[in-house]
């Protein structure tokens, strides 16, 4: 049988704004999520809204989110006005293939 990768990785821009809205779906097991909005944003995933749920990144930084199976899963919004949270996507960065 051949090998066949599955670890497809993708990079997207999205403009977030105080409206909470999903990210373009991409297939994948994780998503980096990169504040680069020049505020603070809250990230949300699973559509746990409640703002007891969010991960509150400033700007300039990142988090991981695994356990997913779609980039769509996760929801972004700024605290005020608007920017550009850029992620990616990616399958098993930490997968053990012994």
């Amino acid at each position: 049988m051949a090998f066949q990768n599955i670890n497809t990785c993708r990079s997207f821009n999205y403009t977030a704004t105080t409206a909470m809205s999903a990210l373009t779906s991409q297939v994948c097991t994780e998503v980096i999520i990169y504040n680069r909005t020049g505020q603070t944003i809250a990230v949300y995933d699973k559509n746990y809204t409640n703002p007891n749920n969010a991960f509150i990144l400033s700007d300039g930084d990142s988090f991981v989110l695994r356990g997913l199976t779609n980039s769509n899963e996760v929801s972004a919004l700024t605290l005020s006005g608007t920017g550009t949270i850029c992620y990616r996507t990616q399958f098993f960065s930490n997968y053990s293939q012994g």
